[in-house]
């Protein structure tokens, strides 16, 4: 009975595993059509430069800082104008009915006539404890120090999307390597289901050959998951509709390890000068210092020149020339020989010309200029209350400044340790992948000789693939951290 259903079961075991097999693949590919169904763009290449050219136009991040470097450099311009001269000019013309005072000779009047005034009004100060110099003294700092602001942040983010690019490139090439795994493991599972239908082998054997395939399908499922997010990740932090059929150019990375060419120190003291953060830090106190001199001085007396000049015109104005004299009796007279004779007395005509805009506005002009004094006595403490602000501005920005260069010292120690960590890593996968490299050839040259069988051989090859599983990841974790040392050196080059 037992030979009977070896025999069975040796003729079937192919059949029920490649059954299995298609099973599985067929449920894969089903989740496969569903994650398609997000997007049905066309296939998109990314290069590394293309990623972080999109990431640095749409990120939120790096967006928000600009607006606020924008609006750094709107105030800086706005200090430079509160050091100019003030200029301001003034027109009118309306017309009045009824009882009204003639500007032009200053009576009352009862018509109906139109009236114009102008004036242009300057002030410049002279003086004012040097407040509106160290004002746009403060303000093109923090102008400088916002712009900082905002290459930190396109820096951090260039660091975010070359992690982004490494995940994926390190998901793909583990997702080959599982996929040419997994066709091993079933390889030797059905070599193991003819061992085992002989019973040559303990049936725990075989079982346990199964679940090993079923270790590597999980795998692929695991890296294709990984694949995904990563992309995912890259398609958000670019701030682009995501694709499941976007994709990245491969770049060359050479896998043998090389010790990181730079000391602990190097790099800290590299970052001090080259990372923004630190520049901003130092122009964010240097405006703070400016700032507390500008509200010292608004406490000083103030020193201004002023100048103005002002006309009018009235419609009512008018010269009137005499046009002729004529005598007639008037009402005194004198004796002549005792007979009353009249008195002629002169009759004047004067006309009644109006006086043209333009020759009034020219003679009805007058100026003034002078200088004021404002001398600050008591302003209910404003002055005081900005003055002591800027104070805790400027001890803020010092405390800030401290804060993030040992901050920075902390993240090259912290990422320089995760470097040599990651060397060591890869260093080891690296010989041990090189062992076993030297292995699968000799097994092959065995293979070909007969000195071993196909099972033995697929050992051989599945300790090959693992090995080259964990150095692509050694491989990439110490290339990201080497990156991000870069990053700090101001030596990145993507």
């Amino acid at each position: 009975m037992n030979m009977q259903f070896r025999k069975i079961w040796s003729a079937t075991a192919p059949v029920f595993l490649l059954f299995l097999y298609h099973s599985a693949t067929a449920q894969n590919e089903q989740a496969d059509s569903l994650i398609s169904q997000i997007s049905s763009g066309p296939a998109v290449t990314y290069t590394i430069r293309q990623c972080i050219d999109s990431a640095l136009k749409n990120n939120a991040n790096v967006k928000n800082a600009e607006f606020v470097a924008r609006s750094a450099g709107n105030t800086r311009l706005q200090a430079v104008g509160n050091m100019l001269p003030t200029i301001s000019g003034l027109a009118q013309y309306y017309n009045n009915g009824g009882k009204s005072i003639n500007t032009y000779t200053n009576q009352y009047v009862n018509q109906n006539y139109n009236q114009g005034y102008g004036q242009i009004n300057g002030n410049l100060v002279l003086f004012n404890g040097f407040s509106l110099v160290n004002a746009l003294k403060q303000y093109s700092l923090s102008y400088e120090a916002d712009k900082k602001d905002w290459q930190y942040q396109k820096d951090l983010m260039t660091i975010t999307i070359i992690q982004d690019y490494l995940a994926i490139l390190a998901s793909e090439e583990q997702l080959v390597l599982a996929q040419k795994q997994a066709a091993d493991n079933r390889h030797r599972s059905a070599l193991m289901a003819i061992q085992d239908s002989l019973g040559s082998i303990p049936p725990s054997q075989f079982t346990d050959q199964k679940a090993l395939v079923a270790s590597s399908e999980l795998i692929i499922i695991n890296t294709k998951n990984q694949l995904e997010s990563s992309k995912l990740k890259l398609s958000q932090d670019m701030n682009v509709a995501y694709s499941p059929n976007m994709d990245v150019a491969k770049i060359n990375v050479d896998t043998t390890p090389v010790v990181y060419n730079a000391s602990v120190d190097q790099v800290y003291q590299n970052a001090l000068h080259n990372i923004a953060s630190v520049q901003a830090a130092e122009l964010h106190v240097e405006a703070a210092r400016k700032g507390v001199l500008a509200t010292r001085g608004a406490m000083s007396p103030s020193l201004s020149l002023f100048y103005g000049v002002n006309t009018n015109y009235s419609s009512a104005a008018a010269t009137n020339p005499l046009l002729g004299t004529t005598y007639a009796p008037g009402s005194s007279y004198v004796l002549v020989n005792g007979t009353q004779t009249p008195v002629y007395d002169p009759q004047y005509s004067f006309g009644n010309d109006k006086i043209p805009f333009g020759t009034q506005f020219k003679n009805n002009v007058y100026t003034n200029i002078g200088v004021t004094l404002n001398i600050p006595i008591l302003n209910r403490l404003n002055y005081r209350v900005q003055y002591r602000n800027a104070q805790v501005a400027r001890d803020q920005a010092i405390f800030n400044q401290k804060t993030i260069n040992t901050n920075l010292r902390q993240a090259v120690e912290s990422n320089y340790v995760l470097m040599v960590q990651n060397f060591r890593t890869y260093n080891a996968t690296y010989r041990q992948l090189e062992n076993y490299e030297e292995s699968y050839r000799e097994a092959q040259i065995k293979l070909q000789n007969g000195s071993i069988g196909s099972l033995d051989f697929v050992i051989y090859n599945s300790n090959r693939n693992n090995a080259e599983l964990n150095l692509i990841a050694a491989k990439y974790s110490y290339l990201l951290s080497t990156k991000v040392l870069d990053y700090f050196q101001g030596t990145l080059t993507w």
